[in-house]
């Protein structure tokens, strides 16, 4: 389980980078033929990356990440998922 928790950590971090590499090609490959294939090939990277370390963090992750974001969102997130949002009790 913990390995699991480290590859997915990993693929995040990696998903991380590819996301700025994803920004930052168009203006460092400005000059060559091939800036739309290697932007969209770093945008199929960063997407498989991100999600599958979502997949391997599991639904818990998402719980925790999905508190930050708006209402309207949240809602439709946590029903697709099946899972119940998180309440502090008092």
């Amino acid at each position: 389980m913990a390995l699991k928790r480290v590859v997915g950590f990993v693929l995040l971090g990696l998903a991380v980078v590819t996301f700025f590499l994803y920004l930052s090609f168009p203006f460092l490959l400005s000059g060559t033929d091939k800036v739309f294939l290697l932007t969209a090939s770093v945008y199929v990277l960063n997407k498989i990356f991100f999600y599958s370390s979502i997949y391997l963090l599991g639904k818990q992750f998402i719980t925790k990440v999905g508190k930050y974001l708006p209402r309207w969102i949240e809602k439709p997130l946590l029903k697709f998922l099946k899972v119940q949002p998180v309440v502090k009790n008092k």
